[in-house]
């Protein structure tokens, strides 16, 4: 098997990135997928996530910042269960910005997955929010992207933005990044304006955009706290995301 890399991303925070990201790695390695959560964002909300740890302290000098430097993952990687496996983030990921090494910034993630990638049924990855020097490497060594859209006007706004970074790693060394879809988040059904919004995205995306869309559901926010195992709310919280799982296999081809 050689891995299906898809990262999950928009230059905006607060849209769902992190939440969903760790969810479509859970539920896929419950599905038997054997599956690698990789944390880009220097925040390490998916560190934390997965692992369970508040405090990133016990991956001090053992994270995705080490691995890039280092130009492999493999000894990074930290195992959640037997088919969830992840490589860690914190602070100090943002002097990655600073890298002087022989190879090309932004292609630092590409070279550093590339000796694991036949391990694994999907790597996932998730992304800080803005456009930094991560952004792109998650873009470059991904085959599709998941572009999250809370229903909210600057996030409608960050849309057009962000699909010219696509178009930026497409023509700087990823020409065959493909859009899985556009998944809408932390939608409020009884609100207006988030449903005029989801309208209006659904008719100027049309069939890049998921049938599926994702709630504010308490449960799901919940997930910082109870993770994803000996979670009372497991069943809850999950739920509307295995829908979305389901949509995402159907778009994308694993190799």
């Amino acid at each position: 098997m050689t891995a299906t890399v898809i990262t999950y991303s928009l230059q905006k925070g607060g849209v769902g990135k992190t939440t969903t990201c760790g969810l479509s790695a859970f539920l896929l390695s419950d599905m038997g997928y054997k599956v690698l959560a990789i944390d880009m964002d220097s925040q390490g909300n998916l560190t934390q996530l997965i692992s369970g740890y508040d405090d990133l302290e016990p991956f001090y000098q053992e994270t995705i910042k080490e691995a890039l430097e280092f130009g492999d993952v493999d000894p990074f990687i930290k195992v959640a269960s037997d088919n969830l496996h992840y490589v860690a983030a914190d602070d100090y990921l943002v002097l990655i910005a600073d890298y002087k090494g022989p190879i090309p910034k932004s292609t630092l993630l590409r070279k550093a997955i590339d000796k694991v990638i036949e391990e694994y049924d999907f790597i996932l990855i998730d992304t800080p929010p803005n456009l930094s020097i991560q952004t792109v490497n998650a873009l470059i060594a991904s085959d599709y992207v998941v572009i999250m859209f809370e229903t909210a006007k600057f996030s409608y706004n960050a849309i057009p933005r962000f699909m010219d970074s696509i178009t930026g790693a497409r023509d700087n060394g990823n020409p065959n990044l493909k859009i899985a879809g556009i998944l809408a988040t932390l939608s409020d059904s009884r609100r207006n304006d988030n449903k005029e919004l989801l309208e209006l995205i659904k008719e100027e995306y049309k069939d890049l955009v998921f049938k599926t869309t994702i709630p504010r559901r308490a449960a799901i926010g919940r997930l910082s706290v109870y993770g994803f195992f000996d979670n009372p709310e497991l069943r809850q919280a999950t739920e509307i995301h295995r829908d979305f799982i389901k949509e995402l296999l159907s778009r994308v081809t694993q190799k």
